[in-house]
């Protein structure tokens, strides 16, 4: 009975994970005073218009499980009350007891979610400002707030992906896996911006992004790729290496029961990008990037569904026609969503402080 709500978690933090990514590379770019990819500007703020609904979905999950509609988060059900003497009493869970309680852990969750809606819906309204008004001051703004806001990002992203996703292997735990969902949340995100560039280059629109654009953009998901397998091996391999009893479970459950699947999703996600953009020219070249990305995007959906699936259905879990069609869904919804939203607007900034700068720099 969990697995259609597995379906529902997994791809609502997949989609929710591409919409944070962007928004906190538009913060990152502000903080970097970046000229380079301001004629993607657009491209990124449409990507922010999916946040809501994904949010709103992930909540939705989380919020039927505490009233026992489904149990994919153990801990939804143990009580903190209950001492050592009781027969479901559970060390590790009443040492979490705090952290799981509904007081403590919903509000965290609504600050950190409200938090980057407000932001993006700020970023977005203060494009269309700049277009009318011109000028440095909404730049300078932004740039004061995107410093606020990567202080909020830094917590948060690593609060959320334990909230969220290692919660669901509640007596599990690592210090890197905060780490390790971010640089896989960027890498998505990354991709589906880059995928979305290609679709408009190929409609004849976006003329303004130039072979050495796309070669930035390419190098992005190309360094990301392996930013994500450095974590992952990293990640692993300290476990492995101390083999502690309570830090091997959580690998345990996927290496014995989904080897095929988990070993296949590494060496995939690190070896396609590896060896078919190493070359400068192959991150020019739009058939290969949107080959790579599609294989790199669909991997690192599976990804988050080995996070999720084992903790929440033991060995019950598998990749079937109710989990791909939910992945086609979301993703079909999602791209609706973001293509709408960039119809409505202007493709291309007007006065932004860096625009010329972004189309003209080392991009000819």
């Amino acid at each position: 009975s969990n697995r259609i709500w597995v379906a529902l978690l997994t791809n609502g933090i997949f989609f929710f994970f591409i919409s944070l990514a962007v928004l906190f590379f538009i913060a990152l770019q502000y903080a970097a005073e970046v000229s380079w990819s301001v004629v993607f500007k657009r491209i990124f703020e449409a990507m922010l218009s999916g946040l809501p609904l994904m949010i709103a979905i992930v909540v939705f999950v989380i919020a039927v499980g505490q009233f026992g509609g489904h149990h994919i988060y153990h801990w939804q059900h143990y009580d903190a009350s209950w001492t050592p003497d009781h027969p479901e009493y559970d060390h590790l869970l009443h040492h979490k007891s705090f952290f799981f309680h509904p007081f403590f852990y919903y509000p965290v969750l609504l600050f950190f979610m409200v938090s980057f809606i407000l932001f993006a819906r700020y970023y977005r309204k203060k494009s269309l400002e700049e277009d009318q008004e011109g000028g440095t001051r909404i730049h300078f703004k932004n740039f004061a707030r995107s410093a606020a806001f990567l202080v909020i990002f830094g917590y948060g992203s690593s609060v959320i992906s334990w909230q969220l996703i290692m919660s669901v292997d509640a007596h599990w735990f690592s210090t890197l896996f905060g780490w390790y969902v971010f640089s896989g949340m960027w890498l998505e995100g990354m991709v589906y911006a880059l995928m979305l560039i290609i679709y408009l280059k190929g409609k004849g629109l976006l003329k303004e992004a130039k072979g050495g654009h796309i070669h930035d953009m390419g190098k992005w998901v190309f360094a990301l790729s392996f930013l994500w397998t450095y974590m992952f091996f990293s990640q692993f391999m300290l476990i492995w290496y101390a083999d502690i009893p309570e830090e091997i479970t959580y690998f345990k459950a996927r290496i014995d029961d989904y080897t095929v699947i988990y070993w296949v999703i590494f060496f995939v996600n690190f070896a396609v990008p590896m060896l078919f953009l190493m070359d400068a020219e192959a991150k020019k070249n739009r058939g290969l990037l949107v080959l790579v990305g599609c294989i790199v995007f669909f991997f690192h959906w599976l990804d988050i569904f080995i996070m999720i699936s084992p903790g929440a259905m033991k060995t019950e879990a598998g990749v079937g026609l109710l989990e791909i069609g939910s992945f086609l869904l979301f993703l079909g919804v999602f791209t609706f969503i973001v293509l709408k939203s960039l119809a409505s607007r202007p493709l291309l900034v007007k006065n932004h402080p860096y625009l010329e700068e972004g189309k003209a720099i080392h991009h000819h």
